[in-house]
């Protein structure tokens, strides 16, 4: 061949895979990113929730109620004269714990988190009427210390009780104070100050107990182990697909994923099977097309060249025999004679399988037409004008059965164009049947004529037509080849096996 054949474009390398680009590791650091931000935000909102029910328990009426009570159980306060400054706040210790009722489960398990005495969240003070005060603690939150003096004043002042309450910026402080009875002038102030959700927790995550410390581990443990399950079921799928990718880059167009879930990638590796089937289809037509294109290709060149020069010397041939005969027979040698005439039969001859294997090129192939139609082309091209009668007797199921093998068919359709032609040229025959039938997986192909036949032992080493039928027979599975010729006509046949056509019964 004179053309050059493009060469195939290199397929792209993969990128390098690094050991954290992996799917195992990326599914654990978005399952644990995922982890983290549920929970900070779930945490959020229930430290909101809390934060609003802790308002309703420590409103100023509650505590006043609260405080109302205690004291109507305690007695008289003592004079801050008569009492050292430790017993002072010893005795608002105990007081502030069944005021706001931090003994209690509901204070310990739902109102612990808003803070406490240690960090000045929670404060009581108690001012005798000469202005002295007594804190518990002793250094109370800012706005907590602010809103008590305010109150103890407005009790001093107008000698009932007051409240104070103050949300800005996220923080909310809660203070309510009581005249003292028999001490006029002398108060007792309760007071909670509860900072923004988002401080709130932040406060609890960095405590001494190291909450934030385990919950991450727990976080990391949870997300591994959810990351293992999810990405070992995944990848392995993937891995698999990949293999059979590596397969198609190979050439192997026969492998498939046949992936059998039910979900997006299940779906994804089914499209990718049926567009494997769909390109080697692509490929085997194209593959087909190319060939026919090569055949039509040869038989012009054929054409065009060997026939085209045959024919030219055989013209050569003829003037120089009307040269040689032209004095006469006088003039005339017979063994120039005798040698132009056979260079003439033998210029014929080759012209005529030129013209035969021309024919052969151009005929249609199996695969374009299917067996039947590609026979009745060639052999109306081939018989057409000579007189013969000629019947194709194919069986259904065999006829279907061989259409799966195109190339099989392709060499059953020559062998009954060579016996067709060795019976135009040689027998005389007025009549030739094609017959395809099967017996289960075992197939029969007969090409019989009704011609004067022929001595099959005395063609056997010379006949080159005859070879090229055994040849092609035993190409195909389980291929025989026989062939019986007598004065009423030859009769050839081929056997050979396939397995049984789908869908049709034996």
């Amino acid at each position: 061949m004179d053309e050059t054949a493009a060469r195939p474009t290199p397929a792209a390398r993969a990128p390098t895979r690094r050991w954290w680009s992996g799917l195992f590791w990326k599914c654990l650091l978005s399952m644990l990113t995922a982890c983290w931000i549920s929970t900070i935000l779930l945490s959020l909102l229930g430290v909101y929730m809390l934060r609003r029910e802790l308002r309703d328990d420590m409103a100023p009426p509650a505590l006043e109620t609260s405080m109302r009570r205690e004291l109507a159980r305690l007695g008289p306060m003592p004079d801050l004269a008569a009492v050292s400054p430790a017993q002072c706040q010893a005795l608002l210790q105990g007081l502030l714990v069944r005021v706001v009722g931090m003994d209690t489960p509901k204070w310990m398990y739902s109102h612990s988190f808003a803070g406490g005495a240690a960090d000045g969240r929670i404060a009581i003070r108690y001012r005798d009427r000469h202005g002295r005060a007594c804190l518990y603690p002793e250094r109370p939150s800012a706005p907590l210390a602010r809103a008590l003096e305010q109150a103890g004043q407005d009790v001093a002042t107008d000698g009932i009780a007051a409240a104070r309450t103050l949300d800005r910026d996220g923080d909310w402080v809660s203070v309510a104070a009581l005249p003292l009875a028999g001490a006029p002038g002398a108060s007792l102030g309760v007071g909670q100050h509860a900072a923004d959700p988002t401080a709130t927790f932040l406060r609890m995550s960095s405590g001494e107990s190291g909450d934030m410390a385990w919950l991450a581990f727990y976080l990391l443990v949870i997300s591994a182990m959810a990351s293992v399950a999810v990405a070992t079921l995944l990848t392995r799928r993937i891995g698999h697909a990949e293999q059979v990718a590596d397969s198609w880059a190979a050439g192997d167009l026969d492998a498939r994923i046949h992936d059998r879930g039910r979900d997006e990638f299940g779906g994804l590796a089914h499209r990718f099977d049926r567009m494997a089937d769909a390109l080697g289809e692509v490929i085997q037509v194209r593959q087909q097309l190319a060939v026919s294109e090569e055949r039509n290709r040869l038989a012009r060149d054929l054409h065009d060249t060997a026939k085209q020069r045959s024919f030219a010397l055989g013209l050569q041939l003829s003037v120089l025999d009307h040269l040689n005969g032209r004095d006469g027979e006088a003039g005339r040698d017979p063994r120039q004679g005798a040698l132009i005439k056979a260079a003439l039969g033998l210029t014929g001859q080759l012209q005529r399988d030129l013209a035969d294997v021309i024919q052969r090129f151009t005929a249609p192939t199996v695969a374009e037409q299917g067996l039947r139609k590609a026979l009745e082309d060639t052999f109306s091209h081939l018989l057409g004008g000579s007189g013969i009668e000629w019947r194709l007797l194919l069986d259904g199921v065999a006829e279907r059965g061989i259409g799966a093998h195109h190339q099989h068919a392709g060499q059953l359709l020559l062998i009954a164009t060579e016996a067709a032609s060795n019976s135009l040229r040689h027998s005389g025959a007025r009549r030739i049947e094609v017959v395809l039938n099967s017996a289960d997986e075992r197939y029969g192909w007969t090409i019989q004529d009704d011609g004067c036949g022929f001595a099959v032992n005395e063609h056997e080493s010379t006949g080159m037509g005859l070879g090229n039928m055994r040849m092609r027979a035993r190409t195909l599975p389980g291929g025989r080849f026989r062939i019986a010729s007598s004065a009423s006509g030859t009769v050839v046949t081929v056997s050979f096996t396939l397995p049984a056509p789908q869908g049709e019964s034996a």
